[in-house]
């Protein structure tokens, strides 16, 4: 069954990360079992990159982890890095909708999982805002690092970062949440993307 791979990224600030990303998205393009990989900072902080990683299982995952070419990218990566990445696996349903990954701009909401009917209910009404273009959710696998508990995770595509702030106020899913927005298509010179 597809997963996704949510990873961020810290960055140092004013680091040149465009390279080693570009080495990554490469490196990700050629291994076996990877569907899609969508990328591009957080526009309230843009040292944080973050990437949506489809792959066809947790396996295949696995298998790119246990390889050499893992250690290469790790390598190139690290020099960039202000601390350790944030990477967990969640099950998006439905699947990585395209109107909402490939949306101008995505909002991602993530949530405690005792929140996730609360946090559903208030994506499903985002749908019918104007400039909305769809959203979706799903819970991590696991226990995520840092948090104690499994997430739910929600994206929501916006026609504009300004048709999601205008709909901000909706958000009323208790007080332990973490927002911020990603355009997922953000170019990297000389990489055509995935």
């Amino acid at each position: 069954m597809p997963v996704t791979e949510r990873l961020i990224l810290p960055v140092q600030s004013g680091a040149d990360w465009k390279e080693p990303l570009k080495f990554l998205l490469q490196t990700l393009k050629k291994q076996e079992g990877n569907i899609r990989t969508r990328w591009g900072p957080h526009s309230e902080n843009v040292d944080n990159l973050e990437l949506l990683i489809g792959w066809e299982s947790e396996a295949a995952q696995q298998t790119f982890q246990n390889s050499p070419d893992f250690g290469t990218v790790m390598s190139q990566l690290k020099p960039i890095l202000r601390e350790e990445p944030s990477v967990y696996f969640v099950q998006f349903v439905p699947y990585a909708p395209k109107e909402v990954i490939d949306a101008s701009i995505v909002q991602v909401i993530t949530v405690p999982a005792s929140q996730e009917s609360a946090i559903k209910s208030t994506i499903e009404s985002y749908k019918s805002v104007s400039g909305c273009t769809g959203a979706s959710s799903g819970l991590s696998l696991a226990e995520v690092k840092g948090k104690g508990a499994k997430v739910c995770v929600a994206v929501v595509g916006w026609e504009s970062l300004e048709h999601s702030q205008a709909n901000a106020t909706k958000l009323d899913v208790g007080s332990d949440v973490e927002v911020h927005h990603v355009n997922f298509r953000y170019p990297v010179k000389g990489f055509r993307g995935l």
